[in-house]
C-alpha cells in the first residue's frame, strides 16, 4: 500500500494526486507542475533546462514541417480557379491563395512578402477569354490575284468560333468564323470584295483546323515550362537565370502574335524571379560583414538555401561532449528529419542542416563547428558538422537526410556510415568497413574549412 501511494503522489508534491507523468524525465506530476508546451505535458523543473526548451522550439507540426510545399499546393490548387472562364472561381481563388500566402508569411516571416502579390495578377483572368482575344485578333493577308484564301485555326476556335483580320489592298476587313467548322468547310463573305477592291463579288475562305498538340509548337507554351526548369532545379545562378529570361522572351514573342494565358504566366514569373533574384544579391551586397557568418578560404560568404548568409549561434558556456553525449544529442536532435528542398526560390540544403545541427547543440550546451568541405572533382562541395569530444577526439557527424558518422580525410573519399552502425569516428574504421557500406562516397576531399563560430 505504501508503494501505491508513493507511485500515485506527486514528484514534487506527494500530497497531491497526479494527472500524468512528463515526457522528458517520466516523473508523475500534479496540476500544480504541469506544463503544456508543443501539445505534450512537461514538469516545471523540465521546462527550465535549456536541452528541453530547444527540443520542444524544435518541434513543429506537420503544416510548419511541409510549409513550403503547403503553398506550392495551394499555387496549383489556384491557377485552374484563376484561369475559368466565370468570375466566381477566380475570385474565389484570389482570396483562397492570399488566405494561405499570409499563414505562410506568418509562419516564415516576412522575407517571404513577395508571395503576396501572386493573387494580384488575378485580375489579368477577370475577363472572358474571347474578350481577350478581340483584343488581339489574328491577321491574314489575302492575295490581291485571287478571292481565296486559307485560314488556320485550332481545335477550341473550331468548336467554339473566332475572329480574323482580312487585308486585302491595304482594307482591313472584320471576319467571324462561325462555331463548328472544321477541316474543308468554307466560309463565303457575301459581298466582301466591294469593301476591298470597290467591286461586287464574293471572298471566301478555306478552313484548315489543327489539332490540340499544336500549342506544343507556340512560343507561349515554352515559356512557363522554362519557368519550371528555372523554379525547380539548383543549378547555379547563371543557368537559372537563363531559363527565366529566355521564358520572358518566348512570352513576349507569343503575346506579339497572339494572346495566351501560358505566355503570360510565363512573363509573370519570369520577371518575378529575376526581381527576386536582383533583390537577394543587392541585399548581400549590402549587408555588413559579421563575425557570426561563414566565410570560405577565397573570403566569400558561404550563403544558406534562403539566399542569406548563414550566422552560427554561439553559447559561450558550451563544453566539448564525450563520445557518448554526442550520440544521445545526435539521436534527439531533429535536424535530419526536414525535408531536402533544392529549388530556386527557397531550398534547405546541407549547409542548412549543417547550420541547425550547430546552433542546436551549441544551444544544448555542445560546443559544435560548421565544416565546409571541397571536392577534388570540383562542384558545389558539402557540409557538415564536427565536435571535439573529450574520449575519441575531433568526430565529424553529417545530419543531411539521416544521421550519420563523417569520415573526412584530406586525398581520400568523404565517407558516411549510419549513427548506429559506426563504432568509431578513426577514418581506419571506415576503410575497414567501406567495402560492406551500400553507399557510395560523395568524392575525394580536396580541402575543408572548420568553423568554431565567432
Amino acid at each position: 500500500m505504501v508503494e501505491r501511494g508513493c507511485e500515485m503522489g506527486c514528484h514534487y508534491h506527494p500530497d497531491k494526486e497526479t494527472i500524468g507523468t512528463c515526457v522528458n524525465c517520466g516523473q508523475f506530476i500534479c496540476a500544480e507542475c504541469k506544463v503544456v508546451l508543443g501539445g505534450d505535458v512537461y514538469c516545471n523543473q523540465c521546462v527550465t533546462e535549456p536541452a528541453t526548451r530547444t527540443a520542444v522550439s524544435q518541434s513543429p507540426n506537420w503544416f510548419q514541417r511541409h510549409l513550403n510545399w503547403t503553398w506550392v499546393f495551394a499555387y496549383l490548387i489556384w491557377i485552374p480557379l484563376n484561369a475559368s472562364e466565370n468570375i466566381a472561381p477566380q475570385i474565389v481563388g484570389a482570396i483562397f491563395l492570399l488566405f494561405i500566402s499570409g499563414w505562410v508569411i506568418k509562419q516564415k516571416g516576412r522575407r517571404l512578402w513577395w508571395i503576396l502579390l501572386a493573387p494580384f495578377f488575378s485580375p489579368l483572368w477577370l475577363k472572358n477569354k474571347r474578350v481577350f482575344a478581340e483584343g488581339k485578333i489574328g491577321e491574314v493577308i489575302m492575295p490581291d490575284v485571287t478571292t481565296h484564301c486559307e485560314l488556320t485555326v485550332d481545335s477550341d476556335e473550331a468548336k467554339s468560333g473566332t475572329k480574323r483580320i482580312l487585308i486585302r489592298k491595304d482594307k482591313r476587313l472584320e471576319v467571324t468564323i462561325p462555331p463548328g467548322v472544321a477541316t474543308g468547310s468554307v466560309v463565303k463573305l457575301t459581298g466582301a470584295l466591294q469593301i476591298t477592291d470597290g467591286v461586287c463579288g464574293d471572298m471566301f475562305i478555306h478552313i484548315k483546323e489543327t489539332g490540340r498538340w499544336r500549342v506544343l509548337k507556340t512560343p507561349g507554351f515554352w515559356s512557363p515550362v522554362l519557368c519550371s526548369f528555372g523554379v525547380y532545379s539548383f543549378l547555379i545562378p547563371a543557368i537559372n537565370l537563363f531559363f527565366f529570361v529566355g521564358a520572358i522572351v518566348l512570352g513576349s514573342i507569343q503575346l506579339k502574335r497572339q494572346f495566351s494565358k501560358l505566355a503570360v504566366a510565363g512573363l509573370i514569373i519570369g520577371a518575378l524571379s529575376l526581381i527576386y533574384f536582383g533583390v537577394t544579391v543587392v541585399q548581400l551586397e549590402l549587408m555588413p560583414h559579421s563575425a557570426a557568418h561563414i566565410y570560405d578560404a577565397q573570403g566569400f560568404r558561404e550563403i544558406a538555401g534562403n539566399r542569406k548568409p548563414i550566422e552560427l549561434v554561439n553559447n559561450p558556456n558550451a563544453e566539448n561532449p564525450s563520445w557518448n553525449e554526442l550520440m544521445a544529442f545526435i539521436r534527439a536532435d531533429t535536424t535530419d528529419s526536414k525535408p531536402y528542398i533544392e529549388t530556386f526560390y527557397w531550398s534547405y540544403l546541407c549547409a542548412d542542416y549543417a547550420r541547425d545541427v550547430h546552433n542546436n547543440a551549441e544551444a544544448a550546451g555542445i560546443r559544435a563547428a560548421w565544416v565546409g568541405i571541397d571536392f577534388e572533382e570540383g562542384g558545389p562541395g558539402h557540409a557538415i558538422n564536427a565536435f571535439l569530444t573529450t574520449d575519441k577526439g575531433l568526430v565529424f557527424v553529417d545530419c543531411t537526410g539521416w544521421d550519420a558518422i563523417a569520415y573526412v580525410k584530406i586525398g581520400e573519399p568523404l565517407g558516411k556510415i549510419d549513427l548506429d552502425l559506426a563504432l568509431s569516428p578513426e577514418y581506419s574504421f571506415y576503410e575497414e568497413f567501406r567495402h560492406i557500406w551500400p553507399y557510395a562516397p560523395m568524392g575525394v576531399v580536396k580541402d575543408m574549412q572548420i568553423h568554431w563560430g565567432s
